[in-house]
């Protein structure tokens, strides 16, 4: 029976693709790819919640913009037409009737015949018949996505548990635990025989394993086992259910070993087998993961007992391209631990130098890694595919800097990297590693947070910071700083912060004599990073907000004047476009974008320049300068998911090595008052861009001064 039931899917599955014009995943071109892959990302922009406004704009111009004038495969229409159709939903929430009918229209137009049409072109996407681990996960990740949306408006034809059945196996074969989720909640509502109610409690079994709450899983396990054994080959669902049970018993590959001796809590023989299931596998994702879970084996076994056998585990790791992993799973999460291995390794007598090692190689992770490389020509004609280049710099592989590499390259300097960990209130460590210029060893300080020092820390976080009590200041800056030189006065600082800490009044938290203060998403990015030369009458550009921001008009007026003043040459731009054309025409040493910006997060984040919005994809597609001032409202933002991205890290991709940029809402008068006067110490007076804003903040009010350390400098000083 179920060798007849495989042969009838596979002449479905055939037929599908003859009469219907299907296009399986693995038959795309390398650009229609890239189209499935540009799609996941807009769906991601529906996933958060908040659903912002301006998300859904970005998810209408993208389309517009990169397939309006494109003829895409049926299978990318048919998944255009599902994210146009969900994004008008989203607008009818929002009250924005005129804008859900054209999204309704354009994906009838995409993809005639409904719902059910379309299932079925996706379904065959996902036939169980590929090897979907070997393909791209953000390419997977879209068809799912879709199949998610198109069945729960799928019609009474439509057998949703079995649709859904195949989304949670898709989804649980490719290790996205995200999607996975979302299909079990759905398929628990759509069950309707015993098998498929079996099926739910086998992949909640997986999500709770994955989430490391091992017990709960393995007794949901065993309820599955009990149901699966009275399933009959007449209940529908009786092939996955007896697929799935196959799966939680041994067999011969070295996943399943691996899995079986991660269940039974065998780290040792898990390590072994997920090291070898690496091996069997092409290079990708999937394959990144694998070793992923290997390390991690390593570490929850205890294996990692020298600071040598970390730099051997974090060799593997580079092996492998690590960082491809980012779309699998929680990358950061294995990285954290082993800078908590390294710390309690040093407590216990090792060397310091693997601390810093490991601190830098998670801020490479979260965007340092995208800093400094070559870019490839041709890619950014679109914010669609100016956005998905910006995830493979993102998922690019690296190697760790050294202490010593760090001092040489950045002499004088302090760097100082800082980690919040721990999940339960009353368990978090702050982390803080310090490499000073007078001696080659870094120096780390594990702190457990007190009561005292978590509401302080709470107090000095993004926007909230301009009204912390100067205690609360005080506090913060002691942890943070307690090990520079104590003869640091004129002392220059490179901050590495994690993403808890990274929008801080960081002018505000340095010692008071610090000369300046830069912060960056790694040393490792600083050292990629060429440094801004000196210029003797440099060129400007800059495009402004003169009708809204009283600040704008301030830093325009000062620009104007040291134009006049022959300090500089001065060109003032009012489009994208206009901008464009300019950069392409002449060099230019800086850029300045002064306009408001969206509170979204992410590639949604809107500059609303003169012209219309415009996302930090498209300063990709720009020949930027090496020097970038960003007088936006969270242009310097740190994003809240991995593989997405503020303005100012955008900038840095695009070969700019000094950024200005906002790290929340700061008032527009304060930020022109700051600017025109760093402008003025910089392109008259000759002093260096960051000290120069160091000395421009110092230099106001001490009321005005909490407000102002919201624009912060980042890159190489």
């Amino acid at each position: 029976m179920g060798t007849w039931r495989s042969r009838f899917e596979s002449l479905v599955v055939t037929a599908v693709r003859r009469h219907l014009e299907v296009d399986l995943v693995t038959d795309l071109e390398d650009v229609d790819a890239t189209d499935v892959r540009a799609i996941t990302r807009l769906y991601q922009v529906l996933d958060r919640r908040p659903v912002y406004s301006v998300g859904l704009d970005h998810i209408v111009e993208t389309v517009d913009q990169h397939y309006a004038r494109a003829s895409p495969k049926p299978l990318t229409r048919r998944l255009l037409a599902s994210l146009l159709d969900e994004t008008g939903g989203h607008f009818e929430e929002l009250g924005r009737a005129q804008e859900a009918a054209q999204c309704r229209r354009i994906a009838a137009e995409l993809a005639p015949g409904g719902p059910d049409r379309t299932i079925l072109y996706l379904v065959s996407a996902i036939s169980s018949q590929q090897q979907l681990y070997v393909l791209g996960s953000l390419t997977v990740d879209a068809v799912l996505r879709a199949l998610l949306h198109e069945v729960g408006r799928s019609g009474r034809r439509i057998r949703r548990a079995k649709i859904l059945g195949a989304v949670a196996y898709a989804a649980h074969t490719t290790g996205n635990a995200e999607r996975l989720r979302g299909a079990v909640e759905a398929l628990a509502a759509a069950a309707d025989t015993p098998g498929y109610q079996a099926l739910v409690t086998y992949y909640r079994s997986r999500l709770l394993i994955a989430g490391g709450r091992i017990d709960e899983g393995l007794a949901a396990e065993r309820e599955f086992s009990r149901a699966a054994a009275v399933i009959g080959p007449k209940d529908r669902a009786h092939q996955m259910v007896a697929s799935a049970l196959a799966s939680t018993t041994p067999h011969d590959s070295a996943m399943a070993h691996a899995s079986e001796a991660a269940l039974r809590g065998d780290h040792v023989g898990a390590s072994g087998w997920y090291g070898r299931s690496a091996e069997e596998l092409p290079a990708g994702p999937f394959r990144s993961a694998m070793r992923l879970f290997a390390e991690a084996a390593r570490v929850n076994g205890g294996l990692l007992p020298s600071a040598n056998a970390l730099r051997e585990c974090l060799s593997r790791l580079c092996a492998d391209n690590l960082f491809a992993a980012r779309t699998v799973t929680d990358v950061e999460l294995l990285l954290t631990g082993l800078l908590m291995r390294a710390v309690d390794l040093h407590e216990a007598g090792h060397d310091a130098e693997i601390v810093a090692e490991l601190a830098d190689f998670l801020g490479e992770f979260r965007g340092g890694t995208a800093v400094g490389r070559p870019q490839d020509s041709g890619a950014y004609d679109t914010d669609a595919r100016a956005d998905m280049t910006l995830v493979d710099f993102l998922a690019r592989t690296t190697a760790p800097v050294t202490p010593a590499e760090i001092t040489h390259a950045l002499p004088g300097h302090h760097v100082v990297w800082v980690n919040v960990t721990g999940a339960e209130v009353g368990e978090h460590c702050l982390t803080v590693v310090t490499l000073r210029p007078s001696h080659p060893v870094p120096l780390v300080r594990r702190t457990h947070v007190s009561a005292a020092d978590g509401k302080a820390l709470a107090q000095c976080l993004g926007e909230d910071s301009e009204d912390a009590p100067a205690e609360a200041v005080r506090r913060i800056s002691g942890l943070f700083f307690a090990d520079l030189d104590p003869d640091a006065a004129g002392a220059r600082i490179l901050v590495v912060p994690d993403s808890v800490t990274w929008a801080m009044p960081w002018n505000e938290l340095a010692p008071h004599g610090a000369a300046d203060l830069t912060i960056s998403m790694s040393a490792g990015a600083a050292l990629r990073t060429r440094p801004a030369p000196a210029v003797v009458v440099p060129r400007v550009i800059g495009i402004f907000d003169e009708t809204e921001l009283e600040g704008s008009r301030l830093e325009a007026r000062a620009l104007e004047q040291l134009d006049a003043q022959g300090h500089i040459r001065f060109t003032r731009v009012h489009s994208l476009a206009e901008l464009h054309d300019a950069l392409e025409a002449a060099p230019y040493d800086i850029l300045t974008v002064s306009v408001h910006g969206t509170q979204s997060d992410g590639f949604e984040y809107r500059m609303l320049l003169p012209d219309g919005p415009s996302s930090p994809a498209a300063l990709l597609r720009l020949g930027l300068p090496r020097v970038v001032v960003l007088g936006c409202c969270w242009s310097a933002k740190s994003t809240e998911r991995a593989d997405t991205t503020a303005a100012a890290l955008s900038c840095l991709v695009a070969g700019a090595s000094q950024v200005v940029g906002g790290l929340w809402a700061i008032d527009d008068e304060l930020a022109g008052r700051l600017l025109a006067d760093t402008y003025d110490r910089h392109l008259r007076r000759g002093v260096p861009l960051p000290q120069a804003l160091r000395q421009a903040h110092l230099a106001l009010p001490p009321d005005l001064r909490p407000g102002a350390a919201g624009l912060a400098f980042i890159g190489r000083g």
